[in-house]
């Protein structure tokens, strides 16, 4: 791992302004999540951003706290595993599961997405590689049009992903989705006064 860094350093120390496959290539050799992590660190971001690009297949619901002292006043892994079991089942009611469910960035900024029972989502979309904030502008007509732009993180460690949105973000993408159960009242209820909480989906490198 450390001579890993050390190659990376003097990578990014010789190189002003690397492509895409540049960073690709590093990536390759970073894959592990804690390298990663440093490498993007080390990289202002621009390893996540390379690292965006491709298919990535859901997994899993994605919870994340913004802060230690939310994660301290609202229970720690209890309360993820609460929100993670209630998000499941929403997730369910309108087909996103294991399989079932991808996004695909591209390079030139556009993305496609397959969300269960929606299909062939699109857009364009911007990602800020320092803080991680990633904006998704829904493009087309009914379903997406009425989806709009939402702005959320990504973040990624090793060859996986969280996508994740402030709360009532997320509960209003899956309600326009089809998802009006009470699973989502519940979560809304139960989190929408903590600001640093957010929650969305969590993805595999395909």
């Amino acid at each position: 791992m450390k001579r890993l860094l050390i190659a990376l350093v003097a990578l990014v120390a010789t190189i002003s302004t690397a492509s895409a496959q540049s960073w690709g290539d590093l990536l390759k050799q970073v894959a592990g999540s804690a390298v990663t992590e440093i490498a993007d660190k080390v990289t202002n971001g621009a390893l996540s951003d390379a690292a965006l690009n491709g298919t990535w297949s859901y997994k899993q619901p994605a919870v994340k706290f913004q802060s230690e002292n939310i994660l301290s006043s609202l229970g720690g892994s209890a309360m993820e595993s609460t929100v993670t079991s209630r998000l499941e089942k929403a997730y369910s009611f309108i087909g996103i599961k294991e399989g079932a469910a991808s996004f695909t960035f591209n390079e030139d900024k556009t993305f496609t997405a397959k969300l269960g029972l929606a299909k062939n989502l699109s857009g364009t979309y911007e990602f800020d590689t320092e803080s991680h904030k990633i904006t998704l502008h829904f493009s087309g007509s009914g379903l997406m049009k009425n989806l709009g732009t939402m702005s959320g993180y990504a973040y990624i460690s090793g060859k996986e992903l969280k996508l994740v949105f402030p709360v009532t973000k997320l509960v209003n993408m899956i309600r326009t989705l089809g998802s009006k159960i009470s699973y989502l009242k519940s979560i809304s209820a139960l989190l929408e006064n903590y600001e640093n909480v957010y929650l969305g989906f969590g993805f595999a490198k395909s």
